[in-house]
């Protein structure tokens, strides 16, 4: 891998970071476009995401390159970056952002593996995408594994806790709501191998 590709991915994992931080505040409940509430400076956002950093050496190239990172999310309409008191304060501009919306779907479903308890059902997602749209079906079967989604079949996916709404929301980021049906099951069959993959007992 050359320099120029590393330093991509590089920028391309900060990106994702500092969205992922963002949207944990969302879900969280303590920022907002009105009140105003939940901003960060990139010194302690710096600290929140340092294990990210340490391959830089100096805190003033960590300080540009996050700040490189925030005004890109700032022309994107989802950050608002202010100075106040000489000191720059940074806010989540735009909660319904498609980003802001996928990385918290990523955060609940996470949430909810760290701290429910399992019912013993089984969520369900099933699609049927064209072949004529097979792109918006290959990044549907891709953005279900990434958000933790077991895959049960080629297009069924199935999650241990009660996910209704952050399907419904995954409905609207990939405009497939007429293709997509969320079921809840009491049994499957292959159980034991899907609950060895959640870390159920």
């Amino acid at each position: 891998m050359n320099v120029k590709l590393k330093k991509k991915n590089h920028y391309g994992e900060l990106t994702k970071a500092v969205l992922m931080y963002f949207s944990d505040i969302f879900v969280s409940g303590y920022s907002s476009i009105s009140g105003r509430r939940g901003g960060i400076s990139p010194s302690d956002l710096i600290d929140s995401l340092q294990d990210l950093l340490k391959s830089i050496k100096t805190y003033q190239e960590k300080n540009k390159k996050l700040l490189r990172v925030l005004k890109t999310l700032e022309k994107k309409e989802i950050l608002d970056l202010q100075e106040k008191e000489g000191k720059v304060l940074v806010y989540l501009k735009n909660e319904n952002h498609p980003k802001i919306i996928e990385y918290s779907i990523k955060s609940l479903l996470e949430f909810k593996k760290k701290n429910k308890q399992w019912n013993g059902k089984w969520f369900l997602v099933f699609f049927d995408v064209p072949e004529a749209q097979r792109n918006k079906r290959n990044y549907l079967r891709k953005f279900l594994i990434e958000l933790g989604f077991y895959q049960y079949q080629k297009s069924v996916y199935l999650f241990p806790y009660e996910c209704e709404k952050e399907v419904d929301l995954i409905k609207k980021i990939v405009e497939g709501a007429k293709y997509m049906k969320y079921i809840i099951a009491e049994k499957i069959e292959d159980e034991t191998r899907v609950k060895i993959y959640f870390n159920l007992n």
